[in-house]
């Protein structure tokens, strides 16, 4: 598997236990997985991926402990 396709997985990933975290209304298990996936997302871009291709970050929460 290569790096890229375990960084879109990991994501994907993420992008579930986000959306679990928000609607359970868990803040602080909400900023866990924003502060995850703007790590994985740094990392793509690293690798040379667009991170915005994968995320639409206008859906995101802040990466803060409170989610407005």
């Amino acid at each position: 598997m290569s790096v890229i396709t375990k960084l879109r997985s990991e994501v994907d990933v993420v992008l579930t236990r986000l959306a679990a975290a928000r609607a359970a209304g868990l803040p602080y298990e909400t900023y866990l997985h924003r502060a995850h996936l703007q790590d994985l997302m740094d990392t793509a871009a690293r690798h040379g991926v667009d991170p915005d291709t994968w995320v639409d970050r206008s859906t995101l929460p802040l990466p803060t402990l409170t989610d407005p």
